[in-house]
């Protein structure tokens, strides 16, 4: 048998509270646990060092024959450009 969150007297609208009020209670303290959970708040963005490192990247820019070496000129060669 199914259970259903919302007594048979509730009005839709309290047991969309009670659900939204539960979904956000699990948000935020999943937010609360990450240990990264202030980096966007003022939506910062990681550094290029930091994306260079992750290993997504790094795999990808493998698949597409580049080396690490190959982007950090390209990106060098662009900044000296826009300057």
């Amino acid at each position: 048998m199914m259970h259903n969150t919302c007594s048979p007297a509730a009005t839709p609208r309290e047991c969309r509270a009670g659900v939204q009020s539960t979904l956000a209670q699990k948000a935020f303290s999943a937010r609360a646990m990450s240990p990264r959970k202030m980096d966007f708040i003022g939506n910062d963005e990681p550094s290029l060092d930091e994306l260079m490192d992750d290993d997504l990247v790094r795999r990808v820019m493998a698949r597409d024959g580049l080396q690490p070496h190959q982007v950090w000129s390209f990106l060098d060669d662009m900044r000296s450009r826009l300057r």
